[in-house]
This record gives C-alpha cells, structure tokens and sequence, in this order.
C-alpha cells in the first residue's frame, strides 16, 4: 500500500448512491496531487456506493484484502501501474446537491447510432458522456429496465480537461442483445476513450 485517502461525496438530486462519475472525479482530483503523468486510466464499477469512501493507492490488488470493493480504478504513471481502490466506509453522506439532466436531454442530438452535445455546462466530461449515454440508450433501446454504466476508460485526461463550447460525441459501436454496449467517446473529433453501460432488467 502507498497511500489511503478519504473520499467525501454528496447525493445528486434525489439519489441515494453515489455515481460513477461522482467516484471517477473525486479519485481523479485525489490522484493528481499525487502524481503528475497519468495515463491510460481506466474506471470499473463493482458494487454501489451509499456512504463516503476510502480510497487506498497500490501497485497490486488482492481483493481479500477489503471487505467489499465498490469502485477500481487503474492507471499508468511514468511506466508503471497503479490502482486506485475505492472502498465504501462507516461514514453517512451527509449533504445533497441540486442535479438535472434536462439540458444535456434536450439539447443532444441523435442521428444513427451518435449522440453529440456541444458543452455550455461546467459539470466534468464523464458527468456529461455518462448522462448522453444513458439518454441515447434511453431513447434508442426499448428494453426494460436502468441503463448504468460499468467501465469507462480515457487515454490521459489532459484529453478531457478542457470541455467547454466544444462537441462531444458518443459512437455506440457495439450492442450485446440490448443488455450490454460499448461506446466510442470523442472530444471535438478527437478519440479520447471507451464507455460501456450494462441493463439491469426491471423485475416483473
């Protein structure tokens, strides 16, 4: 182990788990105090996450270790790998922010199998990807169930610090019998990582 943090979250809107997004981003401005060429990182949602978090950094993961893992982040600093593990704690969330998808659904444009979205808002990159997706899949897909996403990866996040006025774009490139995808995710036509959601099927 190199180091063990504490992460502190906020609910979005009425929800009562944090998103991966929320998880993504509190690692991410934890990481990069810590170190300073990050790349090819990589997110993978395990469990949901319902109260803050302890993040512990290590070069090597033994899952017996923790108790339960909710979040697993990996990357690569100055050639060698890293993990970033997120492990749900005893601590209550204790505060709630206001959060709407509205502008992002109402202002995204579907044509085939693309959504785009030109950036007016302040929230993150993976904030605004994940809400695109989940609408797009929402729209295009008539299965039941809740769209979540699972894994999302980035090749530095140099590629995704600077968003506003520019185009997103999300490519869906593969669609496992509606229940699994997989997404190409662009920043004003430039690749800059992968998205996949998963269906959880509504119980009859």
């Amino acid at each position: 182990m190199i180091k063990e943090l504490d992460l502190t979250f906020c609910f979005k809107g009425n929800r009562k788990y944090v998103q991966g997004p929320d998880i993504f981003d509190a690692v991410v401005s934890q990481l990069e105090e810590e170190f300073h060429a990050i790349k090819g990182i990589k997110y993978t949602a395990y469990n949901m996450l319902y109260k803050n978090a302890t993040m512990s950094i290590t070069n090597k993961v033994v899952k017996t270790d923790y108790p339960i893992i909710n979040s697993l982040i990996s990357f690569m600093n100055n050639g060698v790998k890293y993990y970033a593990v997120v492990c749900e704690n005893n601590n209550e969330i204790e505060c709630a922010t206001e959060y709407s998808e509205e502008i992002v659904n109402k202002q995204s444009k579907i044509i085939d199998e693309t959504i785009t979205f030109i950036n007016i808002l302040d929230d993150s990159y993976v904030e605004i990807v994940v809400s695109m997706n989940k609408y797009f899949l929402n729209q295009t897909i008539k299965e039941k169930g809740k769209w979540i996403v699972t894994k999302f990866d980035f090749f530095e996040l140099n590629n995704i610090a600077d968003i506003k006025n520019k185009e997103i774009r999300v490519e869906l490139v593969q669609n496992l019998n509606n229940k699994l995808t997989k997404s190409l995710l662009y920043l004003d036509d430039k690749l800059v990582g992968h998205l996949y959601f998963s269906l959880i099927p509504k119980e009859s």
